[in-house]
């Protein structure tokens, strides 16, 4: 037996829930759908509630109990309705346990039962009860995929996806919401189906290449070319129930690649830590300083309180808002080293910038076109010999016309503070961010960055992952 084999086995053993476990959380959620039927019944809407997911297909980890109840109502009602008629009806299921509005393509409830070996996270999804095919939301499939993983998946294998998802949980690559990006749990079991087993997966995916794809039905036997025309994502993985449908469209491209490299970096060095999230000591307001002066780069940061935004729609304008502002920097000159968005989707909210550096100089030189184009070189003298803005020329420099130019802006935090006074509607900040910015955002620079550590225990955690430059999984 090799090592990789011992590892696989020491780390089910592990994560592979035990019968009474599963004979629990089978009870539990039985009881959880009830619920929702009930409320259903006396709201007089007509649905066929029924429990999907990993529950369903007994494929969950030990750890991480998820439980999918799904709604199938008539596809007469619209997608307001969805949110009007049955949101409503699953927080009531849900009463007393808090609960927490999240977003697919539609709005559902997620909420956290209290269970014997810590939490039972229990989505309660709205749907449409329609035929294979005819299908009016993503979630629609939801049902056939249980039922395909159900009937081509053998008892072994459902270990296999065990450990498939707890290793891409290992490495920061499993969740396909919008702040992860990375691999459902469809994924995992369709490539467990297509391989046989999870060791098959990671030798597949060692020689990966954007070019390829998954297609474990077959749909597009020999028309490499048709999947390639249809499906533009850098992982093509066709729904077994819906040839028309990427289940890999939500992976972005890094943590394609972060698989692909942990994938390498286990079987050089095989490990049970690949399989378990790494525990990470918070960073404190000392090595932060210490870190600043080592690295010799400037950090910059805009800092919002909470934005009352559904959690992956706050992602979103997140990242939207992220990327607005990294062009803004760039387009004035600073060169951004990294950048990152965080958020402990409650109380703070950080984009980060990491700098060559925070300040530059005034001027700039600025080229012309060629001296050649008359039209285009009469238009450039006449809109910079008089300007305000022009330090110095126009002078030739070899077949252009030249000028030194004065920066609008030499400092990134003064640039960043106008856009927080503007609101940044201006540079493509996302909707929801533009109240914030004008009301509470604030810049913190440089060892100011220290004090959001300091405060923030889950935020000193992602300091110290980002500062240290590399995966977890690397060391």
């Amino acid at each position: 037996m090799d090592k990789i084999t011992q590892i696989c086995n020491a780390v089910k053993r592990k994560i592979v829930p035990s019968p009474k476990l599963k004979r629990t959380v089978e009870a539990r959620t039985e009881e959880v759908r009830r619920a929702v039927e009930l409320e259903c019944e006396r709201a007089k809407l007509l649905a066929e509630v029924r429990l999907d997911g990993s529950v369903a297909k007994n494929t969950w980890i030990r750890d991480y109990v998820d439980a999918d109840i799904f709604m199938r109502v008539s596809p007469e009602l619209t997608k307001n309705q969805l949110r009007e008629i049955c949101l409503p009806i699953a927080k009531r299921a849900l009463k007393p346990n808090p609960v927490t509005e999240r977003y697919a393509e539609h709005p559902y409830v997620e909420s956290a039962l209290k269970f014997p070996s810590g939490n039972l996270r229990v989505n309660v999804v709205p749907c449409y009860n329609v035929q294979k095919g005819d299908w009016h939301s993503a979630t629609d499939r939801t049902p056939y995929h249980t039922e395909y993983v159900r009937s081509h998946i053998s008892e072994d294998q459902r270990d296999e996806v065990r450990l498939l998802k707890a290793f891409m949980r290992g490495i920061g690559a499993y969740g396909a919401d919008i702040k992860m990006g990375g691999f459902s749990g469809m994924i995992c079991e369709t490539l467990v189906i297509s391989h046989g087993d999870f060791r098959n997966v990671l030798t597949d995916f060692l020689q990966w290449n954007e070019g390829r794809y998954i297609d474990v039905e077959n749909y597009y036997e020999g028309r490499a070319d048709d999947v390639r025309k249809v499906f533009r994502e850098p992982l093509v993985v066709i729904d077994p129930v819906d040839k028309g449908r990427n289940l890999g469209a939500a992976v972005r491209r890094a943590q394609l690649w972060n698989f692909v490299a942990g994938s390498r970096r286990f079987t050089d060095k095989p490990s049970t830590s690949f399989f378990f999230e790494p525990k990470i000591r918070p960073l404190t307001k000392t090595e932060f300083r210490r870190q600043m002066k080592s690295r010799g780069s400037d950090f910059i940061c805009i800092a919002m309180r909470r934005i009352d935004a559904v959690v992956d729609i706050l992602w979103s304008q997140l990242y939207r808002t992220q990327r607005a502002l990294v062009n803004l920097l760039e387009s004035n000159d600073f060169e951004v080293i990294k950048s990152v968005a965080w958020s402990d989707e409650r109380a703070l909210n950080v984009i980060i910038f990491e700098l060559e550096s925070s300040s530059i100089p005034h001027a700039r030189k600025h080229y012309g076109p060629p001296i050649s184009r008359v039209s285009e070189s009469s238009s450039f003298l006449s809109k910079h010999v008089e300007n305000t803005t022009t330090i110095a020329g126009p002078w030739i420099e070899n077949d252009r016309w030249a000028v030194l130019k004065r920066r609008p802006f030499t400092s990134a935090r003064a640039l960043l503070a106008s856009t927080l006074r503007s609101g940044g509607t201006n540079v493509g900040v996302a909707e929801l961010m533009v109240q914030s910015f004008k009301k509470d955002a604030k810049v913190y620079e440089g060892h100011e960055v220290g004090k959001l550590v300091s405060v923030n225990r889950d935020f000193a955690k992602f300091m110290r992952l980002y500062l240290a430059g590399r995966p977890a999984w690397f060391d």
